[in-house]
């Protein structure tokens, strides 16, 4: 628990001043009624953060409603805890516009606390004007300790109240005389009232801080936390870039070892080359001292046949292959155009090739055609 503790009474009306403790180290350094608790107290020093300081808001007993609940069997906590709350909201008068929250006594009684949500809402802005956002919203009667004999009372300035067990009201004759009339009341002042507020960090079941009224929190980072993610940032931008560092150095060796294989497979054949573009060159000129290369008929021959796949209607008469690496053929279709598709396929791909257009006896049209490697 956060030893610098502020407690201040919640505002129920318009009021220029609130009633205020200031706990640290386990003991009360000081108290006092002031438009402005947090500033009067001291609470933040002038090397503390304001987010050091845990703020606990005393309701008053005449705003809020207790009442004690028998246990059930066979139920868990939470489940015990929403019955509970039910049972509460059911003896309500206000019906919806109450806030319940629910507890366990120190003897596993059920306990529920009700306030009215516009109470809760308009305190809350009077206290967010004074720079006030409280941890904990508690009724003031809970830091009462559950005597098993007689009652207790407290005085806490702004509110005067008493309490017997879960029972707890306003401590006026009216309910003295209703609801304590046989009971011996042991009023808490002093030391014994300093140990109630210094206790009060402890009292943090029946907060009226939840549900709709919870606190928001802010999400901060320590100067550690800030280190620590500035080096998983240059750590992440280190290994976004090592990452293709590596892989272009292992394309590099993997590129050099393969020339390597190359050039050592291009010796056997044209003997030791410098590099592997004079390797090619030689092996080039290997192939066309052996008639081999891009004058050996597959070249041509695969051209053609590519270019006549674009060319359905025509047909293939006649093929020959001459030593030169050239190839003749005749082409024939029913019309010269539709040969022409053919022709200008093989010229795109960078083959040499003439054409010389006939009509056969049949009418049909024909080309004779030479197709030469580039």
């Amino acid at each position: 628990m956060n030893p610098n503790i502020l407690l201040t009474a919640f505002p129920a009306t318009d009021i220029e001043a609130l009633y205020w403790w200031h706990v640290a180290d386990g003991v009360v350094q000081a108290w006092g009624c002031d438009p402005d608790p947090m500033l009067a107290s001291q609470a933040c020093g002038p090397d503390e953060a304001r987010k050091d300081v845990f703020v606990i808001a005393l309701v008053p007993s005449h705003l809020t409603s207790i009442l004690g609940h028998e246990a059930i069997s066979d139920a868990t906590e939470s489940q015990a805890l929403a019955a509970a709350r039910l049972v509460a909201k059911a003896h309500s008068l206000e019906g919806e516009n109450v806030h319940i929250v629910s507890a366990l006594d120190g003897a596993g009684d059920m306990v529920t606390a009700m306030v009215g949500r516009d109470v809760l809402s308009a305190g809350l802005v009077r206290l967010q004007a004074l720079n006030l956002d409280p941890d904990r919203m508690i009724p003031s009667g809970w830091l009462l300790p559950a005597v098993s004999d007689g009652a207790v009372s407290a005085d806490f300035g702004f509110d005067r109240v008493v309490r017997a067990g879960n029972v707890i009201a306003t401590d006026e004759p009216a309910f003295r005389d209703f609801l304590f009339a046989d009971l011996t009341i042991e009023p808490k002042t002093g030391d014994a009232f300093d140990g109630l507020l210094i206790g009060a960090g402890e009292k943090g079941d029946l907060n009226f801080r939840s549900g709709p009224f919870a606190k928001k929190t802010q999400r901060t980072m320590d100067s550690l936390q800030k280190r620590r993610l500035g080096w998983m940032a240059a750590a992440l931008v280190i290994l976004s870039l090592a990452i293709p560092l590596v892989q272009l150095t292992k394309y590099h060796s993997a590129a050099s070892e393969a020339d390597e294989a190359a050039l050592a497979n291009a010796a056997i054949v044209v003997g030791e080359q410098d590099n592997p573009d004079s390797a090619e060159q030689a092996l080039d000129q290997r192939l066309i001292a052996e008639n081999r290369g891009n004058i050996m008929f597959p070249v041509p021959a695969s051209a053609l046949f590519s270019a006549l796949q674009q060319a359905p209607n025509v047909s293939v008469a006649r093929m020959a292959y001459g030593e030169n690496g050239v190839v003749t053929a005749t082409l024939s279709a029913i019309r010269n155009e539709d040969i022409n598709p053919a022709l200008i396929a093989m010229q795109k791909a960078g083959f040499i090739i003439t054409a010389t257009p006939r009509t056969d006896a049949t009418g049909s049209a024909q080309a004779d055609i030479t197709v030469r490697a580039p």
